[in-house]
């Protein structure tokens, strides 16, 4: 290949980058940062569902609602570079969901109204009250 057609390609290869980098930043500035690391609701056998404030717990075996579960950890998404309150942090979660795995492992979650919690760490959530309204909407008894 000439020098030229190598040039060309790393600007088309840089281009590409560059625009693969602003596209992400922008869909974390929209969205926020996803939680990494969440299982395939293949992997889970079942979910427990709790409710702190009714004292309320669920637990999930049929494989519509473990995978209605899975994917609602899909709602605590994060805010990059932002520390959640310490208020909010003290109370805890009001809803954890505990995937039971196929392997005896277990991964938690949790979220209040504006803080979520991911393998033990607190984040401040980027769409505040949604992941609870749901959770409340979706498996909490009426």
């Amino acid at each position: 290949m000439s020098r030229k057609r190598w040039l060309a390609l790393g600007r088309l290869v840089l281009a590409a980058v560059l625009a693969a980098a602003v596209t992400g930043a922008f869909w974390i500035a929209m969205y926020g940062i996803p939680l990494w690391g969440v299982p395939s609701p293949k992997e889970v056998e079942s979910v427990r569902i709790e409710f702190s404030q009714s004292k309320e717990c669920r637990i999930l075996t049929e494989p519509e609602q473990i995978e209605l579960a899975v994917k609602l950890l899909n709602k605590l998404n994060y805010q990059p570079f932002t520390q959640p309150s310490e208020s909010s942090e003290r109370l805890g979660p009001d809803v954890t969901i505990t995937c039971i795995l196929r392997d005896g492992r277990e991964v938690s979650a949790g979220a209040n109204w504006i803080t979520g919690w991911w393998k033990g760490k607190a984040h401040a959530l980027k769409e505040p009250d949604l992941f609870v309204n749901l959770a409340e909407g979706l498996f909490l008894k009426s």
